[in-house]
C-alpha cells in the first residue's frame, strides 16, 4: 500500500503546475499579439502583380488606355494612336505604332504616351522587375497597388523623380517623364550650369542611362 504524499509536497506541486500554466498562457498571448502587429504592418490584401505577355497579344476585346492625352493615346498593348482612332473597346484602331521609342533617347522620351509605350516593350521588363524589387524592399504604397506592367508604366512615366534634380527642377526640361531608377544628372556639369539642355526635344525618361545626348561643352 502506497503511502500518501505529505501535504507540503502536494502544495509545492500544485504551485509549480499553476506557475507553468500561467507561463504558457502569457507566452500564448504574447505570440498572438505579435502576429496581430505583423498583419497590421504588412498589407495582406494587396493585388498580385502579373506580367502579361503582351508581345504575344495583338488584340483584345477591351483595352485600358492612358485616357488623358489630347493628341495621343496609348493602350495597354503598347499601341499609340490619336484619340479619334480609339475604338469603343478602348483599343487603338490604328496599330502602326507599337512599343514606340523613336522619340526616346537615353531612356527618356519627349512625349508621355511614347514613354508608356516604350516602357511596355518586352526588352524593358528587366528594368521594371528591378523597380518592383526595390519597391518591395522599401515598401511603397503606390507600387503595391499596381496590378501589371501597364499600370506600372503609367505610374512611373507620370510620377518618376528621375527627370528631376534639386527638388522640383527638371534635369532637362525637354525630358520630363521617367520611369527608371537612376537619379544622377542627365546633363554634364558644364551644360547644367549654363541651363543648356542635352536635347530640348527629349522630355520623358523611363530608364537608367544618364550619358549625354549632346557632346559636352568644353
Amino acid at each position: 500500500m502506497a503511502l500518501p504524499f505529505p501535504k507540503p509536497l502536494v502544495r509545492v506541486r500544485l504551485w509549480i503546475g499553476l506557475i507553468t500554466l500561467s507561463g504558457i498562457m502569457v507566452l500564448y498571448l504574447y505570440l498572438k499579439r505579435s502576429e496581430a502587429n505583423v498583419s497590421e504592418e504588412t498589407p495582406s490584401e494587396l493585388p498580385v502583380f502579373q506580367w502579361i505577355p503582351i508581345h504575344n497579344i495583338t488584340q483584345l476585346e477591351e483595352c485600358r488606355n492612358s485616357q488623358q492625352g489630347h493628341t495621343l493615346i496609348v493602350d495597354e498593348l503598347g499601341y499609340v494612336c490619336s484619340p479619334g482612332n480609339v475604338e469603343s473597346s478602348g483599343c487603338c484602331k490604328d496599330r502602326s505604332l507599337r512599343f514606340e521609342c523613336s522619340r526616346c533617347k537615353s531612356d527618356c522620351c519627349s512625349v508621355y504616351e511614347h514613354c508608356v509605350s516604350c516602357c511596355l516593350h518586352p526588352d524593358k521588363q528587366p528594368l521594371l522587375r528591378s523597380i518592383l524589387r526595390r519597391s518591395t524592399v522599401n515598401y511603397h504604397p503606390l507600387y503595391s497597388s499596381l496590378k501589371d506592367q501597364f499600370e506600372l508604366c503609367l505610374a512611373k512615366c507620370r510620377t518618376s523623380s528621375q527627370s528631376v534634380q534639386h527638388e522640383n527642377t527638371y534635369r532637362d526640361p525637354g525630358m520630363k517623364y521617367c520611369y527608371g531608377t537612376d537619379t544622377s544628372s542627365l546633363l554634364p556639369e558644364s551644360v547644367q550650369h549654363e541651363n543648356t539642355y542635352r536635347d530640348p526635344g527629349m522630355k520623358y525618361c523611363y530608364g537608367t542611362d544618364t550619358s549625354s545626348l549632346l557632346p559636352e561643352v568644353p
